[in-house]
């Protein structure tokens, strides 16, 4: 198995703070907000339909943007849920979103379902983090659009490798 294997297995021996603290001094902090805070707060007034999202995407390096608050809330880039679960716009600040590639993605989501017993992380690692790796690297299904495929090279691993992680990620998590 890979450097980048071991590193992936590494990362569920850790809390989730400390996960996300490791994250953020690999990738840095985010530089903007996650939705425009004026906006967000129109949306919530019922004056608007959708937020105005801020420049927080990373993905032309192959990042994901993970909202740290995803182990108090559920689906953050959702307007229902938000609407649903009044989060407040602090979720959505620059110093509560951290970047990771797709399988650290995964993993986050993971040790947020572990900790939470599965009350929040559980839904975004099954039904598309999960999926996401098994296509992409099990099945082999290359994705077409560009950032995406930017996602798949950062955080690439073999067909063998992505399956055993796979794995130890659903006993870890409990499935």
């Amino acid at each position: 198995m890979s450097e980048e294997f071991d590193y992936y297995c590494s990362l569920l021996n850790l809390g989730y703070t400390e996960a996300v603290d490791l994250l953020l001094n690999k990738y840095g902090a985010s530089q903007d907000d996650y939705y425009r805070e004026k906006s967000y707060l129109r949306f919530f007034n019922g004056e608007i339909k959708n937020i105005t999202k801020g420049k927080a995407t990373r993905t032309k390096e192959g990042l994901y943007c993970h909202h740290i608050f995803e182990n108090q809330y559920a689906m953050l880039t959702d307007s229902d849920a938000l609407l649903e679960q009044q989060v407040p716009f602090s979720a959505q600040k620059k110093e509560n979103l951290v970047y990771c590639d797709l399988i650290e993605h995964l993993i986050l989501h993971a040790l947020i379902a572990k900790e939470t017993e599965r009350h929040f992380g559980y839904a975004g690692y099954v039904v598309h983090l999960d999926p996401m790796v098994g296509d992409w690297y099990i099945n082999k299904n290359v994705p077409e659009l560009e950032w995406e495929k930017n996602c798949y090279s950062k955080a690439f691993l073999t067909s063998n490798e992505a399956e055993e992680l796979l794995n130890r990620v659903d006993k870890f998590v409990g499935d």
